[in-house]
């Protein structure tokens, strides 16, 4: 009896020891799985914070490389721009230059076959206290010009009629255009040699009125025939060109006939001129000599 206590006594400390070292291995086993699990859930929160920290940073830098890329492309883009523009207005002004390389090369060959001792000259302004009628020359009396002295162009290869000086200053002049209401000229007509005179109209279209030419001159008078100075009785030298006949009024309680002329001189693009000095002596002289 004794001996079976005995065995059923060790056999309760065997089982009992087996189950507190399988215990003690059991929770030593466990408690190093778990000593990591702290570090690897920091871990990888904080490689998500890591993550996204690097992709706003790397987001920002590009951003800012690239706003910077654009203000250089547009900076270089402003200077591409300002230097067509100053290409473009070397442009201009080399075919302004050109332009008037060549007009002065034909007012100067124009210079040289005028008959009447000339001065040429450029128009530098209008005088407004004339409804913009007259305009004023860089030319006076340290040049020699004088009242009454005529006015001439050279256009589009044509010599044309374009007044006369009403005042001199000593570096400018002014001149009365023909087609003012108080200019009157001498005219001819050069085909059919009829004889009349040219009053200005005085306004905007800037043509002029020919008058007492007689009726039975009606069959050779054409629209566009030129009308020139006849230089009689007058301040203007004979056969400068006045301009061209555009109308013709038959009135038939007049015993002469009208006619509207258009300059042949476009004032509106007239830049240089002529100004003939002398012109009174040089007629005295021919009429003397006749």
């Amino acid at each position: 009896m004794k001996k079976a206590e005995r065995q059923l006594s060790r056999i309760r400390i065997i089982v009992s020891s087996s189950l507190l070292f399988t215990s003690l291995l059991v929770l030593l086993l466990s408690t190093r799985s778990l000593t990591g699990v702290p570090e690897r859930v920091g871990l990888a929160v904080l490689s998500f914070f890591q993550r996204g920290f690097s992709a706003v940073s790397s987001f920002v830098s590009q951003s800012v490389t690239s706003i910077s890329e654009l203000r250089i492309l547009e900076q270089k883009y402003n200077e591409l721009l300002s230097s067509t523009e100053q290409l473009r207005r070397m442009e201009r002004d080399f075919d302004r230059i050109n332009q008037e390389n060549i007009t002065l090369k034909q007012q100067l060959g124009f210079s040289t076959e005028l008959t009447y001792k000339n001065i040429p000259a450029k128009i530098i302004g209008k005088d407004p206290g004339n409804v913009y009628s007259t305009f004023i020359l860089d030319k006076g009396l340290n040049e020699g010009i004088k009242k009454n002295d005529i006015v001439i162009a050279y256009q589009d290869g044509i010599e044309g009629l374009v007044g006369r000086v009403i005042e001199v200053s000593r570096y400018s002049c002014l001149v009365l255009p023909i087609f003012d209401a108080s200019a009157y000229i001498a005219i001819r007509l050069q085909e059919s040699r009829y004889e009349g005179l040219a009053v200005g109209s005085g306004n905007e279209s800037q043509n002029l009125i020919v008058k007492y030419i007689k009726k039975r001159a009606l069959e050779q008078i054409n629209l566009g025939d030129i009308v020139i100075t006849s230089g009689l009785q007058s301040l203007y030298p004979p056969d400068i060109m006045v301009g061209r006949i555009r109308r013709i009024h038959e009135l038939p309680y007049l015993t002469s006939i009208e006619f509207d002329l258009d300059p042949v001189v476009d004032f509106d693009r007239l830049e240089y001129v002529f100004i003939l000095t002398g012109v009174t002596e040089v007629l005295n002289t021919m009429q003397e000599g006749k």
